[in-house]
């Protein structure tokens, strides 16, 4: 079965090459953009800060760029995972240390109009907390992953606390985070393991782990057309990379990837991206890399670039 599988994989690789529509350069060098989302309803991407713990709007016509929280403003802290609510108007956003053992890992949620910050959701399980990205489904219901406890948690639609959803060995060092469009599934790009797919319904990993690479690494991720589209940036053998990951019928097996982007001078450290349409809009070059994330210290340099937003048409790669 394992030698058949992996003929299976062989069969699927693949390259593609997409169109690069477009890209927006940050106005900040030393912003080190973790997270990005996209309000449809606004026509604008909102991006957090790791360096600055704030988080900053881009106008997507005009490339206009301006704070929509400023540093460390309701006591947020350095930036990653951000989710727009479109239909509530809210801002979901991820801040915590990930340096320091024990510091508080939350949820902030404000309202996109007046950019006041509603409320405030803690981490509250004792132990050392990371929450890294986090999915939004349909019904509202927010998920998170907790890179440092290799946990799930879950915020219910109308509930105030965050609750643990599923906590294993099997999604260790957990970072990026999807659910497929059926609500059924969530996709879960564990550092070591590679995807994990996560029955939600009975909490049941679906999938065995990944041993040859495919998969491995992965930050950003979101679920498009039935497969995944994801950022491979933690694999020392491999460069910086843009991919699709292949799903089997049943969305729950990676059966093969096709790269989308890789040996690019654009993907210097990328890290996440976001859906905007059919459009991919990826921090291509994060700047992490100059960033002491004990001290906050940021290299300065005339040698490093500005961080640049590249869209790719995903939906007509050659």
């Amino acid at each position: 079965m394992k030698l058949l599988t992996f003929i299976i994989i062989i069969l699927y690789v693949a390259s593609c090459k997409p169109k690069v529509l477009e890209f927006y350069v940050l106005y900040e060098k030393d912003l080190v953009p973790e997270g990005i989302a996209y309000s449809k309803k606004r026509n604008k991407f909102y991006l957090t800060s790791i360096a600055k713990s704030k988080i900053i709007e881009v106008d997507a016509d005009s490339g206009h760029q301006r704070d929509f929280i400023n540093e460390r403003a309701f006591n947020y802290s350095p930036g990653a995972g951000i989710q727009i609510d479109d239909e509530l108007d809210i801002l979901y956003a991820i801040g915590g240390y990930y340096m320091k053992p024990d510091s508080t890992s939350s949820l902030f949620a404000f309202d996109l109009d007046s950019k006041l910050l509603i409320k405030r959701y803690d981490v509250l399980n004792e132990g050392d907390h990371f929450l890294n990205d986090l999915v939004q489904d349909t019904k509202g219901n927010i998920y998170m992953s907790d890179t440092k406890s290799a946990s799930i948690y879950l915020l219910k639609s109308g509930s105030n606390t965050l609750e643990l959803f599923y906590k294993s060995s099997e999604i260790s060092f957990p970072n990026g985070i999807t659910i497929s469009d059926d609500n059924t599934k969530l996709y879960i790009a564990s550092f070591t393991k590679g995807i994990r797919v996560l029955d939600i319904s009975t909490r049941k990993i679906l999938n065995e782990q990944d041993s040859l690479g495919i998969s491995q690494g992965i930050d950003g991720l979101k679920f498009y057309q039935g497969n995944l589209l994801a950022i491979q940036n933690g694999v020392k053998s491999k460069s910086f990379n843009f991919r699709k990951l292949i799903l089997n019928s049943d969305g729950d097996r990676i059966v093969g990837y096709e790269i989308i982007s890789e040996n690019n001078k654009d993907l210097e450290l990328p890290l996440t991206f976001c859906m905007a349409g059919n459009r991919a809009v990826v921090i291509a070059n994060s700047n992490l890399q100059y960033l002491n994330q004990e001290t906050f210290e940021f290299m300065q340099s005339d040698t490093i670039l500005n961080t640049k937003l590249v869209v790719y048409d995903v939906e007509n790669a050659e």
